[in-house]
């Protein structure tokens, strides 16, 4: 699993467009670049950990994917285990 943290890994530090890169990539390209993580490699919609705010909420990033290339990335935050 890859775990991607930016800057100090606060949330205001995480912004959508860090990761529109990644948009129309194929999910290889993405796998290259952010790692397997808990993904399951045919599934239309993958995410990462990508930090952490002040108040502990994990920063999650979603990469959606469609014909095999990523074609939306989100940030959200989530106190959730899963």
């Amino acid at each position: 699993m890859a775990l991607v943290l930016l800057g100090t890994g606060k949330h205001k530090d995480m912004n959508k467009d860090n990761f529109n890169y990644l948009i129309g990539k194929t999910r290889h390209e993405v796998k290259a670049e952010m790692g397997d993580g808990f993904n399951f490699f045919k599934d239309d919609t993958w995410t990462y950990q990508v930090g952490k705010t002040w108040l502990g909420k994990k920063v999650i990033l979603s990469v959606v994917f469609s014909n095999n290339k990523a074609v939306n990335v989100n940030l959200y935050t989530t106190f959730k285990n899963s």
